[in-house]
């Protein structure tokens, strides 16, 4: 176990170096210089003051011998004052850019997850911790620098000191053990409560995100949510910092004897020096540069345990859950990185005999679901909720792995491509689409970035959804006008069904060989809703499209209709064929022509 923590400790200083080194080049090590300097200067301000006093002190006292002492000790002082203001730029400077280059990082390993990994509590809570490591990793190799600093100074003031008295010098180092050895306990302590807690400070963030953001801001005005929500808040907080202070108060009342006989060692140790000086032993200037020693000393001693103790004991756990989470991620690169079939057109899509789960699950969404999609083919999929329509289009996606069966496109296995060349045969239109608070422009281009710049063909595909001459008018700056007022007050805001016209549009901009319709009629109005289903029909032209939708009236527009019920396809056919059988669909249209026919009645 010791061994493990010490390569994790190894592996960590190696990491963040590394780090360091590719963010910031070569600053770490005038850090490391100057870091040894700001911890010497003050032994030797400390000797220099010893020849000021004992220069001053003696009967035949040379003025110019002391005026220089004095002129040396305002120069290191001087000196000091200059490196410790560059040090503390160069520290943020530093660290600044190691977190950036950390999140980065980050943000590339958070892209090679699997949705199964990210939708479970335990991924999420890794996911926060390592979001959260940034600060111990950056900091792993500066306080190393520290600690070998610091253990530099000390060995030069235990040595004069040692010179002086070394049972002395000894007993007063040993003292601080106690005060050492507690403080590590309680931070251990702590580090673990904050890692129990983290789904409950998740819960708290989202509490208070409820409160304080303006997206639910309409519902907890509506249903006077505040003072509930405020007291769910305030009791889970209340907990949270409840259990935070046993640890505190525990911690306090321990070091407080601790730190009394460390100070009790100090004093002790004054005296002793003092009666020295009494009886002529050492020099009054002997006495100042000793007792300034002593307690550099034991600050030192202290400052380096504290950090040596801390990392071995707690840092190097959130170090340990970093390297695992980056292993986790490193194989699952590793499973899926081979030599990639390329994708040159788009000819068949299949399912075959394809069971699947939502990870940490026991019932399955999609049982034995077999079906083909040819090039230009127009694919209804009816069914109820949770009859496993949208699941099917998370798996075409790639979105989560199957756990049984196999997916082919072009007769092969998905896993044969590249699943970023998987996606790009896709364009979609989800039911939850994202409202994206950037600019008209860039909520367009998202779905193909390289083509931003291509005004004629966003406003073509805004015209093409129904969008476009509804808010025109309201768009200052055209296609560059913010959507929402989060960036700027005069941003446009939007309708629900104005919104998903804008996701129909980024769907529409990417011009892939397939387009997806998830619900597209969900927020829309009649005239909207049927020029979708027309734009659906139209779309037979070298492309491929699929419709999810409650509304059969759409599914005659398609060539193949699949009938999903409890997660297995009990229909396939025509729209004809499937009235004709008389079976769940026939149902479903039946029923939804009676309810149109009395309304128009």
């Amino acid at each position: 176990m010791k061994m493990k923590r010490m390569k994790i400790l190894a592996k960590s200083l190696c990491y963040s170096f590394k780090l360091i080194l590719r963010s910031n080049r070569y600053h770490i090590f005038l850090y490391f210089g100057l870091f040894l300097m700001s911890v010497l200067l003050p032994l030797l301000s400390s000797y220099s003051l010893k020849l000021i006093i004992d220069s001053l002190s003696v009967n035949d006292t040379v003025i110019n011998v002391a005026l220089l002492y004095i002129l040396l000790y305002i120069f290191i002082l001087v000196i000091m004052h200059f490196i410790n203001a560059y040090l503390s730029f160069l520290f943020l400077d530093i660290v600044k850019k190691a977190r950036h280059q950390y999140g980065c990082d980050l943000i590339s390993n958070l892209v090679n997850l699997p949705m199964s990994f990210l939708d479970s509590s335990e991924g999420r809570d890794q996911i926060d911790d390592v979001s959260t490591t940034d600060d111990i990793a950056v900091k792993f190799s500066l306080d190393f620098i520290k600690i070998v600093s610091v253990i530099y100074s000390f060995v030069i003031s235990y040595i004069v000191l040692s010179g002086y008295s070394l049972l002395f010098s000894t007993l007063h180092i040993i003292i601080t053990v106690p005060s050492i050895i507690l403080n590590a306990y309680f931070n251990d302590k702590m580090a673990w409560l904050r890692y129990k807690m983290a789904p409950d400070a998740r819960r708290l963030s989202y509490y208070r995100w409820m409160l304080t953001n303006e997206s639910p801001a309409k519902d907890i005005r509506m249903y006077d949510l505040t003072s509930p929500l405020k007291e769910r808040y305030q009791k889970e907080k209340f907990i949270y910092i409840e259990k935070n202070k046993a640890i505190d108060k525990r911690k306090c009342i321990a070091l407080l004897f601790t730190e009394l006989i460390r100070r009790l060692g100090e004093i002790a140790f004054v005296v002793f020096v003092a009666y020295d000086a009494i009886s002529g032993t050492i020099s009054v200037g002997d006495v100042a540069l000793y007792i300034s020693l002593a307690i550099g000393a034991t600050e030192s001693f202290k400052s380096v345990f504290d950090l040596c103790v801390e990392y071995y004991l707690v840092r190097s756990n959130f170090m340990k859950r970093f390297f695992e989470f980056i292993q986790f991620v490193e194989t699952t690169e590793k499973n899926v990185r081979q030599q990639f079939r390329m994708i040159e057109n788009f000819d068949s899509l299949t399912f075959d005999n394809v069971y699947f789960k939502y990870p940490h699950t026991d019932k399955y969404v999609l049982t034995g679901v077999s079906f083909t999609i040819n090039k230009g083919d127009k694919l209804s999929i009816v069914g109820i909720n949770g009859s496993g329509k949208s699941t099917i289009i998370k798996l075409m996606l790639g979105l989560y792995e199957i756990e049984s069966g196999q997916i082919l496109i072009n007769g092969y296995p998905m896993s044969d491509y590249d699943i970023r060349d998987v996606r790009k045969l896709f364009s979609a239109l989800f039911q939850s689409f994202v409202q994206y608070p950037l600019t008209l422009r860039e909520n367009i281009a998202l779905s193909s970035l390289e083509r931003i710049d291509d005004s004629d063909e966003i406003e073509s595909v805004l015209r093409q959804s129904g969008v476009y001459e509804d808010i025109k008018p309201k768009l200052e700056n055209r296609l560059d006008s913010f959507m929402t007022r989060q960036f700027d007050d005069k941003g446009t805001e939007l309708s629900k069904g104005q919104w998903q016209k804008i996701a129909l549009s980024r769907a529409y901009f990417k011009n892939a060989p397939i387009i997806i319709f998830d619900e597209p009629s969900a927020a829309l109005d009649a005239e909207a809703e049927d020029r979708i289903f027309k734009n659906f029909e139209s779309i037979s032209d070298g492309k491929t499209g699929i419709m999810i939708s409650h509304r059969i009236s759409s599914a005659r527009m398609a060539n193949k209709i699949i009938v999903l019920d409890g997660g297995r396809i009990t229909e396939q056919g025509t729209h004809d064929e499937l009235v004709a059988l008389n079976g769940l669909y026939a149902k479903f249209y039946n029923l939804q022509r009676e309810k149109y026919t009395i309304k128009e009645d």
